[in-house]
C-alpha cells in the first residue's frame, strides 16, 4: 500500500528537538527550525561552519560526541542525518520507543514524517512535497514558487493579520466578521505594495475601514 502523509504544521515552541549529525543535511534541518521557538540540540563529533556559528550564538546547543543510546530522552522531534546507516536505524528505533516523532534522512519511510520544501514569506508558508518520490522535482517547483510569491506577500500577510485581529476584537457578530474578512480580500493591497505606495494601516485607519464597511450589513 502506498504510504500517505498528512500535512500539518507543528507548534515546536519550547519543545526539545534533537538533530543527530552535523553535516550539510543536518544544517538544512536546523535552518527550517530556527524561527520555530524550539530548543534545538545537535549531537555530533563535528559540525559545519554554519552550525558552529549558530552554536556560538546560542541559537542551538551542541553535544560534541557521537550519538549514544538514551540521548533522545525528552525529545519531541528527532532528525537523524549521519553518514552511518546503522546509527540512523538505532536513532529511529529509540525515537519510536520514547514516543518522539522521527525523521531519517537516508531512509525517510522508516520514520514518522518527511520534511517538505518550504517557501516562507513572513507569516505565509507554502510547503511542497511529493512523498519522497522526487526531491529534485519538488526543489524545482519550490524555486518557481519563490519567484511567483515575492517579498510583497510578507507585508501583505502582516496587513491581513493586523486587520483580522482588529475585526475579531471589535466585532462580535460572526456574520459581520465573515463579511468584513471577505471584503478586506477585495482591496488592492498587493498592487499598492508592489508599487511602493503602501504603509501598514494605523489603528485609526483600521477602525475607520471597519466602520465604513459595516454599512448595509445590518
Amino acid at each position: 500500500m502506498e504510504q500517505a502523509y498528512v500535512p500539518i504544521w507543528l507548534d515546536c515552541s519550547g519543545r526539545t528537538v534533537i538533530i543527530i549529525g552535523g553535516g550539510p543535511v543536518a544544517e538544512r534541518k536546523v535552518s527550517g527550525l530556527l524561527n520555530s521557538g524550539a530548543n534545538i540540540t545537535i549531537i555530533s563529533p563535528t559540525m559545519t561552519e554554519r552550525l558552529l556559528q549558530l552554536a556560538q550564538l546560542s541559537e542551538v546547543s551542541w553535544i560534541q560526541r557521537p550519538y549514544r543510546q538514551g540521548d533522545l530522552r525528552g525529545a519531541f522531534l528527532v532528525y537523524t542525518a549521519t553518514n552511518h546507516a546503522d546509527i540512523n536505524r538505532q536513532v529511529v528505533k529509540e525515537a519510536k520507543e520514547t514516543g518522539a516523532l522521527v525523521n531519517s534522512a537516508d531512509e525517510p519511510r522508516s520514520g514518522d514524517f518527511i520534511t517538505p520544501s518550504v517557501v516562507r514569506r513572513g507569516r505565509m508558508s507554502i510547503a511542497v512535497s511529493a512523498s519522497g518520490s522526487s526531491p529534485g522535482a519538488v526543489a524545482r517547483i519550490a524555486q518557481q514558487l519563490e519567484q511567483e510569491y515575492g517579498d510583497e506577500y510578507q507585508v501583505y500577510f502582516d496587513f491581513l493579520h493586523q486587520i483580522r485581529q482588529t475585526i475579531l476584537s471589535r466585532i462580535e457578530d460572526p456574520s459581520k466578521r465573515r463579511h468584513l474578512l471577505r471584503k478586506v480580500l477585495e482591496l488592492n493591497i498587493l498592487d499598492e505594495i508592489r508599487e511602493g505606495r503602501f504603509e501598514l494601516w494605523s489603528d485609526e485607519q483600521r477602525n475607520n475601514w471597519i466602520a465604513d464597511n459595516q454599512e448595509g450589513n445590518e
